[in-house]
């Protein structure tokens, strides 16, 4: 009386139905960024400044249809070693806590693929030392960032994606040199301030991140 044929059968959901009414998600991403470097245009080498790779973890929860909200927690550290930095860059060790938060909104492509866009903006809690003769200069500091990002979510089980994103970031970097740093010690000058070391200044970065997420 109520099988397949039955007007009363109850609906089939599918994949696409479940990612669509899925009201939040959890996920782990791992990646990497770095910042501009000025008046080096080789590709794959314009924006290898201060490389950083790290992990994190982040959640997002549907609002409305397609919007989305999401934060996240991740860590990075920086990705010079074991060669070391690029001849003339700062010899910066560097380790960030990002703390974000992002609205955004998603579109099904395809039954098993799906995109997106988001903005979003957030601080960046970092500890930084340079060496310095025998004695690194270190500060603690704590800078704003900001982010416009777009991603593809690959769904590869029932409720579970994996992805990729790239995102432009707008967030704090150094200005110090390297030649500033050397020509210091070499004339023998008073030990530089942390303050001017470390004076952070707008700059932007080029962030990719590999993801997967699942819908709870």
């Amino acid at each position: 009386m109520f099988g397949p044929g039955s007007a009363f059968a109850e609906p089939s959901v599918t994949a696409v139905d479940a990612a669509r009414h899925a009201t939040y998600d959890l996920g782990f991403r791992v990646g990497g960024y770095g910042f501009r470097r000025e008046g080096d245009n080789r590709p794959g080498e314009g924006w290898s400044e201060c490389r950083m790779n790290g992990l994190g973890v982040f959640a997002s929860r549907t609002v409305h249809g397609p919007i989305f909200v999401e934060a996240g927690l991740d860590m990075y550290s920086s990705a010079d070693a074991p060669l070391g930095p690029a001849e003339g860059d700062l010899p910066i060790d560097r380790a960030s806590g990002l703390v974000s938060v992002a609205a955004g909104a998603r579109t099904q492509l395809t039954s098993w693929l799906r995109g997106y866009v988001q903005l979003g903006a957030g601080v960046e809690i970092t500890r930084v030392s340079v060496p310095y003769e025998g004695d690194p200069i270190r500060a603690t500091k704590a800078m704003p960032e900001g982010f416009f990002g777009v991603g593809l979510d690959l769904r590869v089980a029932t409720r579970t994606y994996v992805g990729a994103s790239f995102r432009t970031l707008a967030m704090g970097n150094f200005d110090y040199t390297a030649e500033e740093l050397e020509r210091n010690r070499s004339n023998g000058w008073t030990r530089p301030m942390s303050e001017d070391v470390f004076a952070a200044s707008l700059d932007f970065a080029a962030q990719g991140q590999f993801y997967v997420r699942r819908d709870l």
